[in-house]
């Protein structure tokens, strides 16, 4: 490592001097103070090194939000070792995909998705598969991994700048991204936590968000190196999200939809007001907003990011200017562009783009890609927006190239359901769309045009895209039409939105 370079296991050293005995982690019964934090995390790099694991090996990570995902990352960002983070509401399908770009030498999955792993592990391309659970033919056990020295390694570490994280994206054109992440990137998104949120809002975290999503990820390092409290929820429940916040004394949780909605509702029904919450952020509509202010002494923020940037790059208090997507951060440069690349002034539309050091560093093994989103030294979100007067960003749309319907925190783009659809026998046209949704924020529908005597119902096309996709991007709604509108010989989406999109 360079002399100007601080890892976060240096910041894991850091804390376990510190803050000995303070906790660090907890999920369930499971509880680690941030001196034994270390130990862990030195006795998990020993194992991974014995069984033969080398600097730029790639791991396969199959979790729900647990201890071993947490300690999982951090032995990885000491040897460099690349952890592939897989959404585990997408299919096995899915999974395969981003595998097969990654082909990670090792998976690690619990009991309640044996069924992926043994599917993944016919693709050839991971020789060891580890269950946190229990052991079984086809696996051998996490606790293999852990050596009984848990005495800090000698060889040295890897750069900052190296990989550490793929977090796969949403598919474009059926073939899904997986950005790469390095160190660098999330400690500049922990910067974003402690200088816009600040150190005392941050120290008790309930992770409701899974730690594959890149919300729950910076929000968890973003506590681990300010020395607070991550308390995992294994999947978001509302009930024991409350309870954790009141027991745990628990400041702040990442939110999109329905989140923050059932956590209040459970709230006001058994009388808490979560009297320790100081702070929520993420993505949400007004009216929970508006309740979050109301019945708790918590601050909404609110700000517009991507898991290629891995933190917001814009971000404020929701209050500050209601429907806007916050300020730029204190690392982040965002102009508005034209196609000519070209600066635009306050109220004009255009792309958004950005710089930054939490910019991913680059899509794996897509360097056509890459290239394209970073063109002129700019990561191009695919996104239009405007700023106005006083600075705030305004986001407008998807660019059309990467129309997304945002559902629950999960990004669907259309095109990727319309290639599923049209494969179909008795769909000879389809248009897939995002309409309002109370609970989600927006959920997909698709507008079909049937192949001349074809009969289907709205159920068998749903039944139809649920066994081929994950099951949050099949349409909650179907329609069948005579003829879908086009212009300049492409189905005009913007018409469908107009005339369907109730």
């Amino acid at each position: 490592m360079s002399l100007r370079e601080h890892s976060i296991y240096d910041c894991i050293i850091n804390n376990a001097h510190n803050f000995p005995e303070e906790i660090a982690l907890v999920s369930g019964d499971f509880c680690l103070t941030y001196k034994e934090l270390l130990l862990h995390v030195n006795s998990l790099s020993r194992g991974l090194l014995n069984k033969g694991f080398e600097k730029g090996d790639r791991i396969g990570v199959l979790l729900n939000n647990c201890s071993e995902y947490a300690l999982l990352m951090a032995a990885c960002s000491r040897l460099g070792i690349i952890a592939v983070c897989l959404n585990t509401r997408t299919s096995a399908d899915e999974m395969c995909k981003i595998l097969q770009q990654a082909k990670p030498k090792a998976l690690i999955f619990q009991k309640s998705y044996q069924q992926q792993a043994e599917k993944l592990r016919e693709l050839n391309i991971h020789q060891q598969l580890y269950s946190i659970d229990e052991a079984s033919i086809l696996s051998s056990a996490f606790d293999e991994l852990l050596d009984k020295d848990q005495s800090p390694l000698f060889e040295s570490q890897p750069t900052v700048d190296d990989g550490w994280l793929i977090i796969p994206t949403a598919a474009v054109d059926g073939i899904p991204k997986g950005a790469l992440l390095s160190q660098s990137n999330v400690i500049a998104a922990v910067d974003v936590h402690l200088h816009h949120f600040g150190r005392e809002a941050i120290k008790g975290h309930l992770v409701a968000l899974p730690i594959f999503h890149v919300m729950g990820l910076t929000s968890v390092w973003a506590t681990f190196i300010s020395g607070g409290k991550n308390v995992l929820l294994k999947q978001f429940d509302e009930k024991l999200a409350v309870n954790l916040i009141d027991t745990e004394n628990l400041t702040y949780f990442g939110s999109f939809p329905p989140v923050l909605e059932r956590v209040l509702d459970y709230a006001m029904e058994n009388d808490s007001v979560l009297e320790s919450l100081k702070l929520v952020y993420g993505l949400e509509g007004t009216g929970n907003i508006n309740r979050l202010h109301k019945e708790t002494g918590a601050v909404f923020w609110t700000g517009f990011g991507q898991a290629e940037t891995t933190a917001f790059v814009t971000v404020s208090p929701a209050s500050e200017c209601p429907g806007a997507s916050g300020r730029p951060t204190l690392i982040n440069s965002v102009y508005i562009v034209n196609e000519a690349e070209e600066k635009l002034s306050v109220g004009e539309e255009g792309e958004i783009v950005v710089r930054g050091e939490n910019i991913f560093l680059e899509y794996w093994k897509m360097d056509e890609a890459t290239k394209y989103v970073h063109r002129n030294g700019w990561h191009h979100t695919g996104d239009i927006g405007k700023f106005d007067e006083e600075g705030y960003l305004w986001y407008v749309k998807r660019k059309a190239e990467k129309e997304l319907i945002k559902s629950g925190g999960e990004n669907i783009y259309p095109g990727e359901v319309e290639k599923v659809m049209m494969k179909h026998p008795q769909i000879k046209e389809c248009c897939v769309i995002g309409i309002p949704d109370k609970t989600w924020g927006e959920a997909v529908k698709a507008v079909c045009v049937l192949k001349t005597g074809s009969k289907l119902s709205e159920e068998s096309v749903r039944v139809y895209i649920g066994e081929k996709i994950a099951s949050y991007k099949k349409p909650q709604k179907v329609v069948f039409v005579k003829e879908l509108p086009y212009e300049n010989n492409q189905i005009d989406r913007e018409q469908v939105k107009v005339k369907w999109g109730e």
